[in-house]
């Protein structure tokens, strides 16, 4: 009778083993309270580590973070591009050497009167000055300005008029020049 009682509180004592589906089941019920906790103290401890990043003065270097010399040299020994890591990088053009060219960097000192276009005459003028009537501006004598990005930039201003002289065989007027002199729009 003694063994009996010993085998039926030892069945009521085993544990149930649980299946591995019950297990992961657990498991996931689990890291779902942890992360729950974490979001809710989350704003709670950020707001406390910039408190004591305020009240220290702490710099990055302190903190840990690499200096961008330390990551451009992991980015370079790791070979990475900037494509490859999202960045586009304007370059000054190309070096000399084997059949490369060189690119010209350049701004651009052409906008349309309401600014939403920008451009450089190159080969052709930007579309936007013969829809606008820059043209005929300048043929009737009046200031072109409302054309340039930087009306006080007198090497670009002297550029533009130039160009429109030349296409509408016509010298700009006194007024059309401002405070560029004229030897300064026939030395240029």
């Amino acid at each position: 009778m003694a063994e009996t009682i010993t085998a039926k509180t030892a069945a009521k004592e085993a544990p149930k083993k649980l299946t591995v589906a019950e297990i992961l089941a657990k498991r996931r019920e689990f890291e779902e309270m942890i992360q729950a906790q974490l979001d809710a103290e989350r704003p709670a401890a950020l707001a406390s580590v910039k408190e004591q990043i305020e009240t220290f003065a702490f710099t990055a270097a302190e903190l840990g973070f690499a200096s961008l010399e330390a990551i451009k040299e992991v980015i370079h020994a790791e070979g990475f591009t900037a494509d490859e890591l999202g960045f586009h990088i304007p370059t000054a053009g190309k070096g000399k050497g084997d059949g490369e060219t060189k690119s010209r960097v350049m701004g651009k000192p052409i906008k349309s009167k309401d600014g939403s276009a920008t451009g450089v005459w190159l080969a052709h003028p930007p579309k936007f000055l013969e829809t606008e009537g820059c043209y005929t501006t300048y043929k009737s004598g009046e200031p072109v300005d409302a054309w340039l990005v930087n009306p006080a930039d007198k090497k670009a201003k002297i550029n533009f008029l130039k160009k429109l002289a030349s296409r509408e065989s016509k010298q700009p007027t006194k007024e059309q020049l401002g405070e560029i002199t004229e030897a300064e729009f026939k030395a240029d």
